[in-house]
């Protein structure tokens, strides 16, 4: 079959193999993107790839967090340029932007004076301006968030109690390593068939008594690989982020709640 060559970019994009082992891939799967990455998996081409719309975009990404009221939120503002992306216009409408959505919620991202605003400045700078995502947070933990000095990666943790250095070190864990889920039972049940049948067909060279256990354990690094609290700690790979969090607890175990993270463009 002859292969969009959109959809074989988006898969090296996806996953680092090379050009002709992705158009290869997608030949053998009839064209399905989630498939050939499966099959470029077994064929030992890429580790993992992360099933994402993944979109070159420029903009900013801000942030406001009230700790101790449980309260966040963010704002991903998109436009076409880099150039762009640092106009005075372009950061006040970024602000401004935040501002609505706190005080008024995520709603107020489909309200008309938010549209008109965009349209207005995107008027202004002759490029398309877009509002990607927002988010707003009001929990009944303490919540902190880290926001990259460069507007384009940001996280919001929330946590069962206050401890504002431990908030922020999971908030920077979150932005670093890009955690899909936070820990193994809150993978989805499919997913996890998935990523077994993939393990199983790696380890189908090995005697049949075996496999499974080479699987089990295949599994247990894909874990570390996908979940917050398996993840080596970023400033001592030897613990997990869950060693770290029983380390900073006295009494009350210190735990968890919730965790975003957002990079520019994606989705």
């Amino acid at each position: 079959m002859n292969t969009d060559f959109e959809t074989i970019k988006e898969l090296r994009e996806q996953t680092g193999a090379g050009i002709l082992a992705c158009k290869q891939a997608l030949e053998k799967t009839g064209g399905d993107l989630d498939k050939a990455i499966d099959r470029l998996r077994v064929e030992g081409q890429v580790r993992a790839a992360k099933r994402v719309g993944r979109q070159a975009k420029e903009g900013l990404i801000r942030m406001r967090v009230a700790s101790e009221d449980g309260r966040a939120a963010l704002v991903e503002l998109n436009c076409e340029t880099d150039f762009v992306a640092r106009t005075e216009d372009f950061r006040e409408l970024a602000d401004w932007l935040l501002e609505e959505v706190w005080n008024s919620g995520e709603e107020v991202a489909a309200a008309p004076p938010t549209e008109e605003r965009v349209k207005e400045v995107s008027g202004r700078t002759g490029e398309k301006i877009v509002l990607g995502r927002v988010l707003h947070w009001r929990r009944e933990g303490f919540v902190e968030g880290y926001l990259h000095h460069n507007g384009r990666a940001a996280a919001l943790v929330e946590l069962n109690r206050a401890d504002p250095e431990a908030a922020r070190e999971v908030a920077m864990q979150v932005v670093v390593s890009r955690p899909e889920y936070l820990d193994e039972g809150s993978v989805p049940e499919e997913v996890v068939r998935r990523e077994m049948e993939i393990f199983r067909q790696q380890a189908a060279d090995k005697p049949e008594q075996v496999r499974d256990k080479v699987a089990a354990g295949k599994w247990r690094k894909r874990l570390s690989e996908v979940c917050l609290l398996d993840m080596p700690y970023i400033r001592d790979p030897k613990l997990s982020v869950r060693d770290y969090l029983k380390q900073r607890s006295s009494g009350e175990p210190l735990e968890i709640k919730d965790f975003a993270g957002w990079r520019l463009g994606e989705k």
